[in-house]
């Protein structure tokens, strides 16, 4: 039983901190997924889960930095009588979740590892059903007495733990993940990521979505070619409207540089119409799925620079560049 109780505790422990760790360098990713989540249990339990929405950043910068901290909790052994109930707490809600998104198929990827390790709804729920019983296991054989010496220390590596947690959250929502393990992290050529593997034909392509469209014709192919810096805005009326003037200035000064810039929105022609004339954004601009677009880049104004379909860079709306930053990104 004690062999059973350590393998448990790291193997618990350990899966907590690395899908924490994922979590807090994109936060703004599992509010996304939450959000999927509660418009899905709006729809099928209960309306008032709509209401939850506007929490979901806060939800996910709480429960990812609660799963490193009770990670961490139960490898210390501190107070293991707490640690354990709420790790089972944490883990009933998940298997929950997980059941859910896979026998009635609403949510395809639960985000257990955010876009670092995608998984189906049946390996979500699985995994989650194993480790279950593994902290079923920390939850039976739990101590309720600890060293008053080794408590303090404890105590003192888990607040440091939390300050650190909500340091990296804080700092991913201001700017962007600082590890980006999307379709469109800087590197990637779309054109090739949309093709399936050259030695395996029939494997599904990295990137199965990508289409911009204007009012009258499809724009996906003219995007690709050329230098072009994409500002992405997912909704109008939730744009960062304080970051438009500096934005604005930068695309005055690229138009004289060969640089194109495009305006991609998920917003309705009349929305951004009144957000362009708000803002005095003068570039064309077309539609396409939000998304994709969330995907592609976690800031509302973004920047994405492609060249010849290639990402070679991006930015935060808090973080726009000068035009000299821009172009030394081109070849």
């Amino acid at each position: 039983m004690k062999l059973l109780n350590t393998i448990a505790r790291y193997l618990v422990g350990g899966l907590f901190i690395f899908s924490g760790a994922i979590k807090i360098n994109d936060p703004v990713g599992t509010q996304i997924k939450l959000e999927e989540y509660f418009s899905v249990f709006s729809q099928d339990i209960a309306p008032f889960f709509d209401a939850l929405k506007p929490a979901s950043l806060f939800l996910s910068v709480l429960l990812s930095s609660l799963e490193i901290v009770l990670g961490l909790a139960i490898l210390l052994k501190y107070k293991e009588k707490i640690t354990t109930t709420l790790l089972l707490a944490m883990i009933v809600f998940f298997t929950f979740l997980t059941f859910y998104s896979a026998y009635f198929n609403k949510v395809t990827d639960c985000g257990c590892f955010g876009d670092a390790i995608k998984l189906t709804p049946w390996q979500s729920f699985f995994k989650d059903i194993i480790l279950l019983g593994l902290i079923v296991v920390l939850f039976i054989g739990r101590k309720k007495n600890e060293n008053a010496e080794g408590f303090k220390v404890k105590s003192v590596v888990l607040s440091g733990a939390v300050i650190f947690c909500l340091i990296v959250c804080f700092r991913s929502i201001a700017h962007l993940p600082r590890i980006d393990f999307r379709a469109y992290k800087v590197g990637t050529h779309i054109p090739t990521d949309m093709l399936p593997p050259f030695e395996d034909p029939s494997v599904v392509p990295k990137i199965t979505n990508f289409q911009i469209w204007g009012d009258e014709a499809d724009f996906t192919d003219e995007i690709l070619k050329g230098k072009k810096l994409l500002v992405i805005v997912h909704e109008a009326n939730k744009t960062d409207i304080e970051s438009y003037p500096q934005l604005i200035g930068i695309i005055s000064q690229l138009q004289r540089q060969q640089v194109e810039t495009i305006a991609i929105t998920a917003s309705a022609g009349a929305d951004f119409e009144v957000l362009r004339h708000d803002v005095q954004l003068a570039t064309p601009y077309y539609y396409s799925d939000k998304t994709l677009l969330k995907t592609m880049i976690r800031s509302n104004p973004g920047l994405v620079l492609l060249q010849n379909g290639e990402v070679m860079e991006k930015w935060h709306y808090n973080d726009i560049p000068e035009v000299s930053d821009v172009l030394s990104k081109l070849r």
